[in-house]
């Protein structure tokens, strides 16, 4: 399918040096639903979103932080390992590599005829227009309470659960490293779309109070899966650094 296949509203931002391009599959999003629950907060959000409608403190200010910036604390590569499977085991984090996302970011490189596996982000784009579960790419994201912002890679809705996913491109053998790296900052962008569809109007949406948001780290090679809760828990046991 091409673009005029969709209504894909678009907006660019300019935040620091980077520009981002927020675009949103509006038709996805309808498809699925926008009237009722958590679609619907993420439909309240999207438009302000594309509406340009952000506050400018979370993004230009030097006391917040980029979400991308955060880390574990300092530990040795066998505390690590420990750690990934103590989240395993007691099922905060699950593993998955052949999820659907994992699949579908293979078939993408395939049709670009792309053997390297590793083409940067701007491949994201294309599940706008191939994946029927995906809403919107380079979502901007803030947390006053925090003083974090970011732009979340890719925002899908599966089974009517929010998932706030980023595509962490790399060699086959560094994935592990790569994604236990990449965690403080995916679940910091799960927290901070959690607490922006939990400011919407929850009771005339007929929605829950606690938004259900799931995070996702992928690649062609493995995803992991989280609860958005994983940063309110590894930031009460301080183990994050930058923030």
């Amino acid at each position: 399918m091409n673009d005029n296949n969709f209504e894909i509203v678009r907006r660019e931002f300019k935040h620091g040096k980077v520009a981002y391009g927020f675009q949103w599959n509006r038709t996805n999003h309808e498809r699925i639903g926008k009237d009722t629950g958590d679609s619907a907060s993420l439909w309240a959000h999207l438009f302000t979103v594309s509406s340009g409608k952000l506050p400018e403190d979370p993004f230009t200010n030097p006391f917040y932080v980029k979400a991308s910036k955060l880390r574990l604390k300092q530990m040795s590569k066998a505390a690590k390992v420990n750690f990934r499977k103590r989240l395993e085991r007691t099922g905060a984090l699950h593993t998955d590599i052949n999820h659907e996302i994992v699949n579908h970011i293979r078939n993408l490189h395939r049709a670009r005829q792309d053997n390297s596996y590793r083409a940067d982000h701007a491949i994201v784009a294309d599940f706008l227009r191939t994946d029927p579960s995906s809403i919107a790419i380079e979502i901007p994201v803030w947390s006053h309470r925090y003083n974090l912002s970011g732009h979340i890679d890719l925002i899908r809705i599966v089974d009517e659960v929010i998932h706030v996913c980023d595509y962490k491109p790399g060699k086959l053998e560094t994935t592990p490293q790569r994604f236990l790296t990449a965690i403080p900052q995916i679940a910091a962008y799960g927290e901070m779309m959690s607490h922006h569809l939990a400011s919407t109007l929850r009771s005339a949406l007929d929605a829950p109070l606690l938004p259900n948001v799931r995070c996702c780290i992928f690649d062609t090679h493995s995803s992991w899966h989280f609860g958005a809760e994983m940063f309110v828990r590894l930031h009460a046991s301080e183990m994050l650094s930058g923030i």
